[in-house]
């Protein structure tokens, strides 16, 4: 209802400037045109011609097989790979910025959309019906917040796209790993989330999925999603995909 409302009143008095062109872009971060771009802009992971790191999944410009970062720091050796919407870079992270920490969750719908429609172009590659994992926002988060982007992103995949949700994780920490560095994010990844007690997961689903699909907004180090794909590999899951919003190049 609040976000009705919003909708109604930027409409009518014109709502917030595009973060891309600067135009009247209403309810949203983006105006039309430029929502329109955002959502057609993501790369397809259906496209030959486009080349791929095979570990983190990242767009490769010159390199073939694995980039250079994956062949000399490797991070990602639970994961079975990762799938990244967008790269992190120019307008894409002040899209990010305005879902995440002003509060735009008219984004939510938009991004449910994007990851269905990668997750269907993905079937051949994962299995069709695959259930999904959110990342475990930090404790107390959505209590102080209201709302959890990943959380509220699920919801939406689920009731809207009928994907299964199943939140087996939890996170322990409450430190923002956008405030560590690459070296403390990858010291604090073993101990940062855990799986949920063994009562919630029999709850949950009565044996490990074969396999399934961490979903995250950002990948920067990898850390987070190592982190995670270990957990579930150690409750039984034979196979761990990561499907995430923008990756940091």
């Amino acid at each position: 209802m609040i976000r009705f409302i919003r909708f109604v009143c930027a409409a009518l008095f014109g709502g917030d400037n595009c973060v891309r062109c600067g135009k009247p872009s209403f309810a949203y971060p983006l105006c039309p045109t430029c929502l329109r771009l955002f959502t057609q802009s993501w790369t397809s992971f259906a496209d030959p011609a486009v080349s791929r790191c095979l570990i983190c999944g990242k767009v490769l410009l010159s390199e073939i097989g694995t980039c250079s970062s994956c062949r000399n720091a490797p991070v990602l050796r639970s994961t079975d790979g990762v799938f990244p919407l967008h790269a992190y870079q120019l307008w894409k992270k002040s899209v990010l910025f305005a879902w995440k920490m002003e509060n735009r969750r008219t984004m939510s719908a938009v991004f449910a959309r994007m990851c269905a429609a990668a997750l269907r172009q993905l079937e051949p590659v994962i299995g069709s019906g695959v259930p999904l994992v959110p990342v475990p926002p930090r404790p107390g988060k959505i209590r102080a917040r209201g709302w959890d982007q990943i959380d509220e992103l699920c919801r939406l995949l689920r009731r809207r796209h009928h994907y299964v949700v199943l939140p087996l994780l939890e996170r322990t920490t409450r430190v923002q790993q956008k405030k560590l560095g690459r070296v403390r994010r990858l010291d604090m990844s073993d101990c940062a989330y855990v799986l949920k007690p063994p009562r919630q997961l029999r709850k949950l689903c009565s044996m490990p999925p074969p396999a399934v699909v961490l979903v995250d907004d950002v990948m920067t180090t990898g850390a987070t999603i190592e982190s995670c794909a270990a957990q579930l590999k150690r409750f039984g899951v034979k196979k761990v995909y990561a499907l995430t919003l923008f990756a940091v190049d």
